[in-house]
């Protein structure tokens, strides 16, 4: 009995993980740009702390292919995550998540590691909120918190 459930507990916890990530899509059409994109960020966090795996799924499902190869190579080049600005999450910057509006379809995702701390912000543009959530820039770190089309790569 007692392997059993130590068998299901797992089991379950990525059940509730894949249940929370598939929640982003199938509130997506009914949530603000803001909510979708803190959804996202939520899922992304919590996923780091249990399942990274699952990320990738997520970011196929929420960012253009340019977009996730970019933050590769930011991660690679930064040695911290690029979509989260830092190498690890914690609790208190999960609860601490907040996303504001800007202009023209940018946002700013604002969290925290403690209490104490000064807010870790990221601006992001995003597009197509109501048929679902499409990140196409997150701002790279070295360019802090600056935002704005002119920003966007060039085709």
């Amino acid at each position: 009995m007692t392997k059993t459930s130590h068998i299901i507990r797992p089991m379950a916890s990525h059940r509730f993980i894949s249940v929370l990530v598939l929640s982003i899509f199938c509130l997506s059409s009914f949530a603000t740009c803001e909510q979708q994109i803190r959804e996202f960020y939520v899922a992304y966090m919590r996923n780091l702390e249990h399942n990274p795996a699952q990320n990738d799924s997520l970011c196929n499902a929420c960012m253009t292919p340019a977009l996730i190869l970019q933050l590769r190579k930011e991660t690679r080049r930064s040695g911290a995550d690029a979509i989260i600005r830092a190498q690890d999450v914690c609790e208190y910057g999960i609860r601490s998540l907040s996303v504001a509006p800007l202009t023209d379809g940018w946002y700013m995702v604002r969290y925290k590691w403690n209490r104490d701390s000064d807010y870790i912000e990221i601006p992001l543009k995003a597009a197509n909120c109501e048929s679902g959530l499409k990140i196409l820039h997150i701002t790279p770190t070295r360019l802090g918190s600056r935002y704005g089309d002119d920003l966007l790569p060039q085709d």
